[in-house]
């Protein structure tokens, strides 16, 4: 199985308080000296995405969409925890583009790559929690989208999915592209 696990960086949530600043006019953080961190949200896709290899084999890759001088790091870490490689896509313009101008790029990057089988990405981001960059990969790759997926299994035919809903536990059947 092919699985490619969308990544992205945001300012390290561990910030001290004393270096934390907030630019009143851009209404955001400033990174300062603080460090980029993978988002936690997209480290537990990936850990998702390597229990799934180890039942199904495979092979995973990390793609982030990012500046180069930090996005580097998760790619790093993203083949420390065994990712079997690593993709960037520089992000030489906005510093925060909004979530379809992501999707559209990490989209075209995962058509780039050839086959697939899964396409992870986390919950939602640690910074703006937007949390609609998953869907709108979906949508711009025409694939089946199922969110807030806790456990994943190999069916029959494709993938067992298990998620936390508001009234308790729910298992949906999702085939494979």
């Amino acid at each position: 199985m092919n699985i490619i696990v969308c990544l992205k960086q945001i300012l390290d949530p561990e910030i001290p308080v004393r270096d934390f600043r907030v630019d009143s006019d851009k209404k955001e953080a400033t990174r300062g000296s603080a460090n980029m961190v993978t988002n936690i949200f997209c480290e537990n896709a990936l850990e998702t995405a390597l229990q799934l290899r180890e039942k199904t084999g495979g092979k995973i890759t990390a793609l982030i969409f990012g500046s180069v001088e930090s996005a580097e790091d998760s790619l790093r870490k993203a083949l420390a925890m065994k990712a079997d490689q690593a993709m960037m896509v520089i992000n030489d313009g906005h510093p925060h583009p909004d979530p379809l101008a992501v999707a559209q790029v990490l989209a075209a990057a995962i058509r780039k790559t050839g086959e697939f089988d899964l396409v992870m990405v986390g919950r939602e981001s640690g910074d703006w929690g937007v949390g609609q960059t998953g869907g709108l990969i979906a949508e711009e790759l025409g694939i089946p989208c199922v969110s807030f997926v806790d456990q994943i299994e190999s069916g029959a035919d494709g993938l067992i999915v298990k998620r936390q809903t508001d009234t308790g536990w729910e298992k949906a059947g999702a085939g494979l592209p």
